[in-house]
């Protein structure tokens, strides 16, 4: 009984530094979110203070850089993103003004009320209605038209649009691309398709609406067998068919011709002749129908591989090509040029 007892009190005795560490853990992790906390905001004070320093010198270009690493660091400093957007716009990037202005009203929404930020909701909302009529938008739908059918371009369909040397991508096809003014070379491109280029010269609050239809050629498969190399390479098996087929009716006939040599010697007449060479006249009739089939199959194989070998041996690459590619009951052709 004693020994349970002093087996019990060691227990709980034990576990006392382990629960101390754990409550040690919790109240230090407690201190020093407020302490990082406070040094976000410190580095990042000190990063808008050098970034208002240089737009006091009229330097936006170098200062934008250095407001946006003060909003990374500490994105309750609206302040940066206020500053982000004038200067924006004092550089003559009225898109991108015009969305940090709008990232500001945001903002606002979910942030505390506080006396510094009055009257900057407004300030935004004017802001970005003012910057509207020096933008230009461009929509750019695609239209991906392939052997199954036509339908808008989707994320799986590998079409990719791109602006000015930058992809979006196409799951923003069809969104409103806001811009400033300027020379807009667009391409499109898809997989087996001839891509579209255009160039757009767009001015203060154009907008332009595409749409791009890209057709999507079959990929080389065996419905191309009629077509270039396809048809050399559907002649060169059926030569090879062939071949094997009049090779086969010859191993045939010598194997028929033996059987009935066979039965020539052991039973002349051929009528009445012993049981136990069924089995040669079995042979010899198998062999005589395999010989009579094998022998004109490959005689019209060889044929036929022959034309396609010789047929797409003169086909052009610049020739018109068909096309036929099988449907669900139905066989689709159409001419390539």
């Amino acid at each position: 009984m004693r020994s349970t007892t002093r087996r019990s009190s060691r227990i709980r005795r034990d576990s006392i530094p382990r629960r101390s560490a754990g409550a040690a853990i919790l109240l230090a992790a407690v201190l020093a979110a407020p302490s990082a906390r406070a040094d976000a905001e410190s580095d990042a004070k000190d990063l808008f203070a050098r970034a208002r320093d240089l737009r006091a010198r009229n330097d936006c270009t170098d200062a934008v850089p250095v407001f946006r690493r003060a909003l990374q660091v500490y994105p309750d400093g609206l302040g940066s993103l206020r500053n982000i957007a004038e200067c924006e716009e004092q550089l003559g990037h009225y898109a991108s003004s015009k969305r940090a202005w709008l990232d500001l009203k945001r903002a606002l929404i979910t942030t505390l009320q506080d006396p510094k930020y009055e009257g900057w909701d407004k300030d935004a909302q004017d802001a970005a209605m003012r910057l509207a009529a020096k933008i230009t938008t461009i929509f750019v739908d695609v239209i991906l038209k392939t052997p199954a059918g036509e339908a808008p371009a989707n994320e799986g369909s590998g079409v990719e649009i791109v602006i000015n040397g930058e992809s979006i991508g196409t799951k923003l096809g069809g969104t409103p691309l806001e811009r400033d003014p300027g020379n807009f070379r667009i391409r499109v491109t898809a997989q087996n398709a001839e891509p579209f280029e255009e160039t757009l010269a767009l001015t203060a609050g154009d907008s332009r609406h595409l749409i791009v239809r890209l057709v999507q050629a079959p990929t080389e498969s065996g419905a191309e067998l009629v077509t270039g190399k396809g048809k050399r390479t559907a002649g060169y098996l059926l030569l090879g068919v062939g071949a094997a087929a009049v090779l086969g009716s010859g191993v045939t006939f010598l194997v028929r011709s033996g059987a009935r040599s066979d039965l020539d010697a052991q039973c002349p007449s051929h009528s009445g002749c012993d049981t136990s060479l069924q089995s040669t006249v079995d042979r010899g009739k198998l062999m005589s129908t395999l010989t009579t089939i094998l022998f004109p199959l490959g005689l019209v194989a060889g044929g036929a591989g022959v034309g396609l070998v010789v047929w797409g041996n003169s086909a052009k690459e610049a020739a018109p090509r068909l096309r036929i590619m099988p449907g669900l009951g139905r066989l689709d052709a159409s001419w390539g040029f």
